[in-house]
């Protein structure tokens, strides 16, 4: 019986069972048997019941509250005021919307010390905050363990209002080590394009090297690219768009997995979760309208999820995970070569015609080739930088925009 015998059985209940034991009404094996209790947790509770009696008070199942030791010293408890006063008083999405784990976490970087989720939610019902009892959520499919870090990237977005106050949706593009559940990638934009993602692995393999694997879902964006350029919206057909991600990955000999759930994507979802219950609250309090200064938040929350965040599955924090994964050989990542030109593998291409004069249309201007006339060469665009020509891997010319 390891449940809490308030959390099994009703007080009334509990002390008839204890009084008509006391009065030798009911023997101590059939008493244990009613409470589920041993012998020695009978005749502790009879204990306590008769001490109560004995002193006219009130016989308690479950008084945590009369122990000293879980309150909170007073800069906590201030804190802890303030920040519940503002969730139950402030207007719009998050009045009355608590986040325990939030909170905990909130006060862990205040005071340099961990919090329980739980010893929070106490405090908001002793001090009648919070009413309500929690709800179990049920719990997305989670996949196999993989071996070790780089061995699969999880990569997804979550169209979410993000930034409340400008009460429009946005994008966040995020990227975990499935391994470890680091957050290993990420960017905030108004609409997600097919460059957005290219940036964000970019980066990543930049900073981690090349994992084996990309785990992506069949998002349209991942096969078949619109691309708003800076003149015009360049339409790409289904041939050509399966070429911009998956080509960039794969020319760095990374595969893409396509995911045919958002179950199947578990890991990665449950992280969007995480920051949908933190991103959007304190971009409210602290009335963040710019991409730019969400990000930065972001950030901060990143690096406590990385550095502080103990999982549930695996007991470790996302960083020691990685940290010992990578210190026992289970790495999985490979070195990116400084000989790779990653201007050309992580820009949107575009296949051309040369013109008889030696140019080529693109975005509505004429730019000039030099040569090739009639062959084809690959325009490589990286929005509001440059375009560079490329024929067979060899750069022809490169315009800065």
């Amino acid at each position: 019986m390891g449940e809490q015998i308030h959390r099994r059985l009703p007080k009334d209940f509990v002390e008839d069972v204890i009084n008509t034991f006391s009065e030798r009404g009911i023997g101590r094996n059939e008493a244990c048997e009613l409470l589920g209790l041993s012998r020695s947790g009978l005749y502790w509770w009879r204990e306590k019941y008769l001490a109560s009696t004995k002193n006219k008070k009130e016989f308690k199942l479950y008084n945590r509250e009369n122990k000293p030791t879980r309150f909170f010293p007073k800069e906590v408890q201030d804190f802890l005021h303030e920040e519940l006063c503002y969730i139950t008083r402030c207007e719009g999405r998050f009045k009355n919307k608590f986040n325990f784990s939030f909170l905990a976490e909130q006060a862990e970087k205040k005071f340099a010390r961990p919090f329980l989720r739980n010893s929070i939610r106490r405090f908001a019902l002793r001090h009648d905050y919070y009413h309500q009892e929690s709800k179990e959520k049920k719990k997305v499919r989670i996949r196999f363990e993989t071996p070790g870090p780089g061995f699969l990237f999880q990569h997804d977005t979550s169209h979410h209002i993000w930034l409340p106050l400008t009460n429009s949706f946005s994008d966040l593009i995020l990227t975990k080590d499935d391994y470890s559940r680091k957050v290993v990638g990420r960017k905030l934009v108004e609409r997600e394009t097919s460059f957005h993602h290219l940036s964000v692995a970019r980066k990543t393999v930049e900073d981690y090297g090349l994992p084996l694997a990309y785990y992506v879902d069949e998002h349209s964006i991942f096969r078949f690219v619109k691309h708003k350029g800076i003149h015009v919206t360049y339409t790409v057909g289904k041939d050509e768009g399966k070429i911009q991600f998956k080509r960039a990955l794969e020319s760095l000999g990374i595969g893409v997995i396509y995911a045919h759930s958002p179950e199947a994507k578990g890991k990665i979802e449950k992280q969007f979760d995480y920051f949908q219950r933190r991103l959007p609250f304190l971009c409210d309090k602290y009335k963040v309208k710019k991409i730019s200064e969400a990000e930065k938040i972001l950030d901060e929350l990143i690096s406590f999820y990385n550095e502080k965040h103990v999982h549930e599955e695996t007991h470790e924090t996302p960083n020691e995970r990685y940290k010992k994964g990578i210190r026992e050989g289970k790495s999985r990542l490979r070195h990116l070569s400084a000989e790779i030109d990653l201007d050309y593998v992580f820009s949107i291409h575009y296949q051309r015609k040369v013109k008889k004069d030696a140019t080529i249309s693109f975005g509505g201007e004429r730019w000039k080739v030099g040569k090739f006339p009639k062959d084809r060469v690959t325009v490589c665009f990286i929005p509001k930088k440059k375009i560079m020509i490329f024929k067979d891997k060899q750069k022809l010319r490169e315009y800065h925009l």
